[in-house]
């Protein structure tokens, strides 16, 4: 069975932007980015007294979508210090959560009372003693149980970099507490695009399992937990989507035996997805150029691997679609899709069964909302491409300019 969530596309919505602008392009829909944060309000909030969902925003770090996802109630996940920033400029709440943090990251944070502080790692406790005690502080905890489709994309075990080891976590805590800090929060984030409902309830489930060492131990009455992100999307039309009611309803349950269990207070409840947020809502546009029989075909597009890496870095699926030719209506190919970068692994799709391809057609890569843009680059002197944002009135705006030659060397001394 094929999932909708994957093949759908707005053919005719694309080639408009085709007539107006030049490929290649990114172009975004308001309408699906709102209708899944309101999804995740509505299962979440009558759930959860004071339910506190942030965007991860390394996602797709583009200030009028981050302004959309303000709208609909979201604070921001944040893992760097520019993002600190972007928090902090667009007047929004949220939690700051980075690795191997410089003096000079910590203190943008701390100056931002806004922005609740969450330490990767019990030495920047050290830190904190010449830098600033803060009221509230939240620790990333390393529970040992990770989950994701490939290996450097899991987030705990013993071979992970992030979070405190849980074996770790009263004295973390404890140290805290004699800095001085008052009010404390707890957060983990170990799986990455995970389509197992049951997984988040076993996160929160380990999560609450500390609390009441902390408890126990320390005395220590958590304000938030923070059970992280990675809610996974469908990428191949075979997957099933992630069935985000059955989600929120077995954290629920986890909360209400936990808390039964250990006679615990209940914390706020956080979440931080990013991808489930914004990755269907994103098209990669990129015209055909060049159509190469060799071994295989090769169709040459415009867009490269500098603009969208993931299939180059991960080896990662995204569904194709040529704009204006129905796969279920056409005589179908077996092709290769590929930039022109000067790397052999700069190929967006491999074998895939599309309909026949003419030069000038053009070639949409679906799911490209999350973690597309945001991890381009311009190797090989390629610049990025503009943003586009279909907005809730049907009108299409430009929200990045293409970047320039120029704008590569602007900053060599």
């Amino acid at each position: 069975m094929t999932n909708p969530d994957v093949t759908r596309c707005p053919h005719e919505v694309l080639l408009a932007a085709t007539e107006q602008f030049p490929t290649p392009f990114f172009l975004y829909e308001e309408d699906q980015i709102r209708d899944h944060c309101q999804q995740i309000q509505a299962l979440f909030k009558p759930l959860f007294p004071g339910f506190s969902p942030l965007f991860a925003m390394k996602a797709t770090p583009n200030t009028h979508i981050l302004k959309i996802i303000q709208e609909e109630g979201f604070g921001f996940d944040c893992s760097s210090q520019s993002e600190a920033w972007m928090t902090e400029q667009l007047d929004n709440w949220g939690m700051h959560t980075s690795n191997y943090t410089t003096d000079e990251e910590l203190k943008v944070v701390l100056e931002n009372d806004k922005v609740l502080l969450n330490l990767d790692d019990i030495s920047l406790l050290d830190r904190l003693e010449d830098l600033g005690v803060p009221d509230f502080l939240s620790f990333r905890i390393n529970p040992g149980i990770t989950k994701g489709g490939m290996k450097s994309l899991l987030f705990g075990g013993d071979d992970a970099k992030y979070g405190v080891p849980h074996e770790q976590a009263v004295e973390a805590y404890r140290k805290a507490q004699a800095l001085g800090v008052k009010r404390f929060g707890i957060h983990t984030m170990t799986g990455s695009n995970v389509l197992d409902e049951n997984y988040f309830s076993e996160v929160a489930t380990r999560l609450w399992e500390i609390y009441a060492i902390l408890q126990k131990e320390l005395g220590i009455e958590l304000e938030y937990m923070n059970i992280g992100g990675g809610f996974g999307v469908a990428y191949k039309p075979e997957e099933p989507s992630l069935d985000l009611t059955k989600v929120a309803q077995a954290i629920r349950k986890t909360f209400d035996e936990q808390s039964a269990k250990t006679g615990l207070a209940e914390p706020k409840l956080m979440i931080e997805p990013g991808r489930w947020v914004t990755c269907d809502s994103g098209f990669l546009v990129g015209r055909v150029n060049v159509i190469k029989d060799g071994y295989k075909k090769f169709i040459g597009l415009d867009a490269n691997c500098n603009h969208m890496p993931r299939p180059s870095i991960y080896g990662a699926y995204h569904h194709a679609s040529v704009l204006g030719k129905d796969a279920e209506d056409s005589s179908l190919e077996k092709v290769n899709l590929v930039g022109r970068i000067c790397e052999n692994n700069d190929q967006f799709a491999h074998d895939r069964e599309l309909p026949l391809i003419e030069v000038g057609d053009f070639v949409a890569i679906h799911n490209c909302g999350a973690h597309a843009f945001s991890m381009g680059h311009n190797y090989n002197g390629q610049p990025r491409s503009a943003e586009y944002l279909q907005t809730s009135s049907g009108d299409i705006q430009k929200i990045r300019h293409a970047e320039t030659i120029e704008d590569m060397f602007r900053t060599v001394a």
